[in-house]
């Protein structure tokens, strides 16, 4: 009886496990779907322009409307030898999936690039990767959480430096 006790006792954690990485990747798959669905759809845009001394230099926030509810915004920026740009994906009004892709030059010309994306879900991170490894939901994924949701509510404000050199 105590051996029953004991191999339930490690059997049923790993297969607890393996139960919420199979729902994870089944989230993803989902995540996927819908940012391929919002890139083939035909969406109204705005743009407006930002800056903030010693910060952003030609700052862009682009919202992409499907029928009246915002799906994605694209911010990008630059400042010195550096550029970035941001994609924001939203399903129902929530945030989904960030893209964000960021080129700098050193003092010799060489420039480097890096690739960042978090897949959210009910609010929160599911995946973190840089460039194609995937990492350990950090601050940097949270944080982008934080600014997909005041970017949509900056809709209506027009602040975006407020909320993007914080």
């Amino acid at each position: 009886m105590n051996r029953i006790i004991i191999i339930l006792m490690i059997v049923l954690p790993v297969l607890n496990v393996r139960a919420q990485q199979k729902s994870i990747e089944t989230d993803i798959a989902a995540i996927r779907a819908a940012f391929k669905k919002i890139n083939t759809l035909s969406l109204k845009q705005q743009q407006f322009k930002y800056e903030s001394d010693g910060r952003v230099e030609d700052g862009i926030v682009q919202y992409y409307f499907q029928d009246n509810e915002i799906v994605k915004i694209i911010e990008s920026g630059s400042i010195g030898d550096g550029s970035w740009k941001n994609e924001y994906y939203y399903e129902s009004g929530k945030f989904i999936f960030s893209y964000e892709k960021l080129v700098g030059s050193s003092a010799e010309g060489e420039e480097t690039k890096s690739e960042y994306r978090v897949y959210a879900k009910d609010g929160a991170a599911i995946r973190y990767m840089e460039d194609q490894k995937i990492l350990p939901v950090d601050s940097r994924a949270t944080r982008k959480l934080d600014i997909a949701e005041k970017l949509l509510k900056a809709y209506i404000t027009k602040n975006f430096a407020a909320i993007l050199c914080e």
